[in-house]
């Protein structure tokens, strides 16, 4: 469970063009956030999935369908002030 530097320069590129994005468009009625998925189930051997559900706080590994309360969320008016962020969502994987 290693990262390469890559994925994590591109990740934190993507973060910080956000936080730009959402400052540069202000006064415009644009928002801009991110959403960080934890790991996503794609077929990955049953070993992998029990080594990375130890450092979940319950679910594990994500489908696809547990990102999209998050999105509904921020394309609704509900999260009207919610502007420049990135939400995190992976079970606790990151804490």
């Amino acid at each position: 469970m290693t990262m390469p530097v890559e994925y994590a320069v591109i990740k934190s590129g993507i973060i910080h063009l956000t936080k730009y994005i959402a400052s540069y468009c202000a006064g415009l009625n644009i928002r801009c956030n991110a959403i960080s998925p934890g790991g996503i189930l794609a077929g990955q051997p049953p070993e992998f999935l029990e080594r990375y559900k130890e450092h979940a706080l319950s679910k594990g590994m994500l489908n696809e369908q547990d990102v999209c309360g998050t999105l509904l969320y921020l394309l609704s008016d509900l999260s009207s002030y919610i502007n420049g962020q990135n939400i995190v969502v992976d079970d606790g994987w990151t804490l």
